[in-house]
Order: C-alpha cells, then sequence, then structure tokens
C-alpha cells in the first residue's frame, strides 16, 4: 500500500495544507522544531479531533471537525487477505439487484493488481471510503452481503444490515500502516501469541521474533546482521519465555549465547534499539507496507540513523518511509523521493514541497535545518564522494562484496559543487572542492577521504592532483560510476522490471545493438577509441555511460522509460553484482571502493599539500 495524495484541514496548526504528494520510497518532512512535523504524521497514522485554533475562532463550540482526504494505491489481493484474516461478513449498499453482477464486481475489486481508493477521515469519526468504482448511484440501492466462504469472497441477497464497508478499511490500515516515535516504551515484553505480523503500535514485538526466530532462522539471522550495523556495541539477539509467563527480548554484547546473565532485556536496552528492531522487522517481514517514522534523530544516533536508513533504502526498497526530521544527517543520508518543508508562522503551519536540485530550495532547507560543519561530521572517518549515487552505492558494494562497513565511517556526498568554482578547469574545482572541506574538518575527524571522478582530466592533471592532495583524493578508474554499469543485460533487467509488456532476449538484444551503432558516436566522448567491443576496457573507461544509458533506455523502451542515475544506479549495480560476480571491472570497482574505505582507516585529516 502506498500514500498518494493527502490534504488535512483544520487539525492543530493546520487550517488546509493543500494537496500533498508522496511517492513510492522515502519521503522527508523537515521544519523546525513545534513547526507542526508530528502533527502531520499522527494525522496519517490515526487522525484524531484536534482542530485549528487562531486568535480569529478559538470557541470550542465554533471549531468543527478535523479532516483528512487521502489518495491510496493498495493490491486487490491485500484487500482480500486482510479480510480473510480479520473480518467476516460486511454489508454493502450497491446499486443492482443482481447477484452475479455484484460478484463480478467483487471480483475485479479483490483482483486488481492496484487500486486507487479515495478515503475521507473526520476527527474520530469512521472514514468514508470511495471506491475505483460506483457503489452508490443515485438511484434505488441493495443491501448485499459479502461473506468468507471456505477462502473466498462470496456475494448474497436477501440479507439487511447498516453499511459496515468502514470496518475492513480500519482493519488495512492497521495492518499496512506503522508509526515509531520516541515515545514507545515496553516493547520488549509482550504475551505469549502466534502473531502473522507485527501489529501497528509493535507490542506483540517479542512474540514476532519468537516466531521468526524459529521458523525463519535465515531472516533472523539477517536481521541480527542489520542491528550489529547499525549499533556497534550489540552483537546478537534472542527471545526466551520468562518466569511471570510471557516473552522477553535479549539483547547481547557478545555473538556468544552461553550466559542468559550476561545478556540485557530490550526494555534495558533504551528506545532507539527496540525502534529499529520494530522498524527493520515491518521491512522484513511484509511486502508493502507504510512506515512513519517521527522525528528519527529523536531516538536514534545521528551515524546509528544514517546507517538505518542506507538499509531501509538499499535493501528494502518496496515499502513507503514517512520521515520527519529537524536533522541534517538524515536529510543527507535518505537520497529522497519528495522532500516536504513545514514552516509555523503564529498560529498557522504551512508545508511546501522542496526540489533540492534548486539552490535556492537547498538554501532553505539548510538555514530550516541549521546544518553546520559539526552537523555534517558527525562520524570519526568521512569518504566524501561526487554525489548521492556514490553514496548510496559504494556502502552496498562494501557490504556485498567486503564485509560490514566499519564503524563511524561514512559516505558524504558533495552537494552543488558549481557553487565552488563558477570558472576554471576541473582540476581547479576538485582541487578547490578538496582543500575547504580539508581545512574544515581537520579539528573535528580522525580522517578524511575525498573519490572524485576523473571525468576530463588529462593524465598530467591526475599526478597533479594527487601530489597536491598528499594522497587524499582517490580518482575513480573510470570516467564516472556508471560506466561500470554499462552491461546489456543488466539494463534490460531494469527496463523489464519498469517496462512490463517487453520481452527479456529481445530487449537485450535491441540494447546490444544501440551500445554498439552509438558507441561510437562523438556525443559520449569516447569515439576515438571505440573498436566495436563493448567490453573494450579502455572504451569503457572514457564513455560517458550515463549519458548513453539515459539514451538508450529511451530508445529501446519507446521513450516509456527514462534513467534517472540517482534513482536507477542502484537496481543496475545490484543487477550487476548478482549476475556477474567475478568480472574484471567489478573487481576493479570493488578495489577502489575497498581502498576509499580501509585506506581511510589510517589517514589523518590533514592540510592539502601546497
Amino acid at each position: 500500500m502506498k500514500i498518494d495524495r493527502f490534504q488535512l484541514f483544520n487539525y492543530s496548526s493546520f487550517s488546509d495544507t493543500g494537496p500533498v504528494y508522496l511517492k513510492p520510497g522515502i519521503n522527508i518532512i523537515v521544519g523546525e522544531n513545534n513547526a507542526g512535523k508530528s502533527a502531520i504524521l499522527r494525522s496519517l497514522y490515526q487522525l484524531g479531533d484536534a482542530p485549528h485554533r487562531s486568535p480569529r475562532e478559538f470557541r470550542a463550540e465554533r471549531l468543527g471537525n478535523s479532516r483528512l482526504e487521502l489518495e491510496v494505491s493498495i493490491r486487490g489481493d491485500d484487500i482480500r487477505n486482510t479480510w480473510l484474516k480479520r473480518i467476516g461478513g460486511i454489508f454493502w449498499n450497491i446499486a443492482s439487484a443482481d447477484l452475479p453482477s455484484a460478484q463480478r464486481l467483487m471480483d475485479e475489486f479483490l483482483s486488481a493488481p492496484s487500486s486507487v481508493l479515495k478515503i475521507q477521515k473526520r476527527g474520530n469519526g469512521v472514514p468514508i471510503v470511495d471506491l475505483p468504482f460506483r457503489w452508490r448511484p443515485a438511484s434505488s440501492e441493495t443491501t448485499v452481503l459479502f461473506d468468507k466462504d471456505n477462502g473466498k469472497v462470496i456475494s448474497r441477497l436477501g440479507n439487511h444490515g447498516p453499511d459496515n464497508s468502514h470496518d475492513l478499511f480500519n482493519h488495512i490500515w492497521n495492518d499496512f500502516v506503522f508509526m515509531f516515535d520516541a515515545q514507545r516504551f515496553g516493547l520488549g515484553r509482550s504475551q505469549f501469541s502466534y502473531p502473522d505480523k507485527l501489529s501497528s503500535k509493535a507490542e506483540n514485538l517479542a512474540a514476532v521474533l519468537n516466531r521468526m526466530q524459529g521458523e525463519r532462522a535465515t531472516l533472523f539471522a539477517r536481521l541480527v546482521a542489520h542491528i550489529r550495523e547499525i549499533f556497534a556495541t550489540i552483537r546478537n539477539l534472542s527471545v526466551r519465555p520468562t518466569q511471570q509467563s510471557d516473552l522477553e527480548v535479549l539483547v547481547w554484547p557478545i555473538e556468544e549465547q552461553l550466559i542468559p546473565d550476561l545478556s540485557i532485556g530490550l526494555n534495558e536496552s533504551g528506545t532507539g534499539v527496540a525502534q529499529a528492531i520494530a522498524i527493520l522487522t515491518v521491512a522484513m517481514t511484509l511486502d508493502e507496507a507504510v512506515l512513519i517514522i517521527d522525528e528519527i534523530s529523536s531516538f536514534l544516533h545521528p551515524a546509528a540513523a544514517k546507517t538505518l536508513l542506507r538499509i531501509l533504502q538499499t535493501d528494502y526498497p518496496n515499502h513507503q518511509y514517512i520521515i520527519s526530521t529537524h536533522s541534517a544527517e538524515v536529510l543527507s543520508a535518505s537520497s529522497p523521493s519528495t522532500v516536504h518543508l513545514i514552516r509555523k508562522s503564529g498560529f498557522e503551519s504551512s508545508i511546501t514541497s522542496v526540489d533540492l536540485e534548486k539552490l535556492e530550495d537547498l538554501r532553505l532547507v539548510t538555514g530550516q535545518l541549521g546544518i553546520s560543519m559539526t552537523d555534517v561530521f558527525a562520524v570519526d572517518r568521512i569518504i566524501w564522494v561526487e554525489g548521492p549515487t556514490e553514496e548510496l552505492c559504494f556502502p552496498y558494494i562494501y557490504t556485498q562484496a567486503i564485509g560490514p562497513m566499519p564503524r563511524s565511517t561514512m559516505f558524504v556526498p558533495v552537494i552543488a559543487t558549481g557553487d565552488f568554482s563558477k570558472t576554471g578547469t576541473r582540476l581547479e574545482l576538485v582541487l578547490e572542492i578538496y582543500d575547504r572541506l580539508s581545512r574544515a574538518a581537520a579539528p573535528l575527524v580522525k580522517s578524511v577521504t575525498f573519490g572524485f571522478d576523473f571525468e576530463e582530466l588529462s593524465d598530467r592533471d591526475k599526478d597533479d592532483l594527487l601530489r597536491r592532495s598528499g594522497g587524499g583524493i582517490h580518482l575513480l578508474p573510470r570516467r564516472h560510476f556508471e560506466c561500470y554499469l554499462l552491461n546489456p543485460s543488466a539494463i534490460a533487467d531494469l527496463l523489464l522490471a519498469h517496462v512490463t509488456d517487453l520481452s527479456l532476449d529481445e530487449t537485450r538484444r535491441q540494447i546490444e545493438e544501440r551500445l554498439l551503432e552509438l558507441g561510437g558516436d562523438k556525443e559520449f566522448k569516447a569515439h576515438k577509441v571505440f573498436n566495436g567491443d563493448l567490453t573494450e576496457p579502455l572504451w569503457l573507461a572514457k564513455v560517458d555511460a550515463a549519458k548513453l544509458i539515459k539514451r538508450v533506455c529511451s530508445e529501446v523502451s519507446g521513450q516509456r522509460f527514462e534513467f534517472a542515475k540517482k534513482v536507477h544506479s542502484l537496481e543496475l549495480l545490484k543487477s550487476r553484482m548478482e549476475t556477474d560476480t567475478g568480472s574484471a571491472d567489478l573487481a576493479e570497482l570493488i578495489a577502489y571502493v575497498r581502498e576509499l574505505v580501509d585506506g581511510s582507516k589510517d589517514r589523518p585529516a590533514a592540510k592539502p599539500a601546497p
């Protein structure tokens, strides 16, 4: 399930938010303290009656009800599963007394690959749901009972009762929408039960983990690995029965689970640990859900929050995350699909969409977040890279090919590099970036390393750059990161994931043909070395691969898919690493990332050479 759009009226400090659009992936809501971020998230999770007040109108009897309008996308199969698991019969008023027609409408609804539901909530009242087809025409209506029968939903006429379809949508909301905030306590213990999923408030976390530990040990081991990566002081987890006849989650500072007295109950381990485990449990056990996380930095250290967000984005991208923050670290780590800025003036809050690609909007956000050099350097070792694509992909390469990222080591993108040098060569630009950031970082961190694309640098420029940086700058062996993604099979897999009516073999053939036809064009900057071999190392090192991949994807898909490096490079990388593990060019990329990470352990932050 995904929330596509919402509009909030007469709630807390909002009189009317206007339509707010969300996307799959990570949606960030930023703003200062008390601006209204938490109010937005609370309303999405569970709207209460908290009417907007102002000096113009504050009398309770005149305020009216709070109202929330939503558009959500959901698979029919998810609706069917919730229905069969959670409730019995539903009375629905529809136009036709023809039972087969009623059954046909319901079957289509429950088998649709995706349906858009329009939902309206008023205060604490029941939701009103508009379905993709008209159930309630102005003419006569007939009550139809839709009931469960042997794993199916069937219709029956001649039964009468009040329309209770809202019960179904309340259960759907509880099954697919989760909220996490710093106020959750006591998640480490729960009653014995056999739950099929985590409850929306996570109070059955211990029972869910107990079932996972016993029935899906591999998944439980993966959860433990994630927690180790986020929290350096945690090495294992387990669940045990207690003398009070309930279940308790134990946190272990060592891997061996031999002496119970060496473990600590999750309730004694801090709210952040429990919240991270609960968030990962939802992400790992459901196919598509909405995870609402309020002020993630209020219960997680900045480095832990960034690591958790990276895991969610790279390993569990099928969910929708709605995250509020006033922290710079969260914004820089998330590569968000959308960013919305909340501002408050007097009694009124407003929410606006922000385009971080535009410099003025970026300055507006950083001003609201209060970003300073101290905010940016939240870890011991910083590896500055070209942009958010490398920030997301390089840790993935390291963890998949080498092992867990070293503690307190973080990739950080250099944003808006155009500000550093309006004129001059690529060499001058890179040196200016390196000079400014190295000098600023020296008092704050142990190590600063830079990984840049060589782009248009000559061999002489490269040697000059390495000399003047004192070894602090590492140049990618190829023009840019996408040069390692220029693979017909991986590009075909990407296209098929987004354009479903293409065939694999034909698509792969067309992609290879277009790459061969375009590989020698001047437009892609490697025409002098192209010899018709798509695996030629010299051509792969010089070609403008990002531009070439974008062109080929557009043409082969019939302009139905546009390659965006920030969004799709990770998908290409995953495809390559799953199928070409032994290739020489991937080995070169892995070695480069290893050099960035492992070399940063021993390299002190220092001023660049003159």
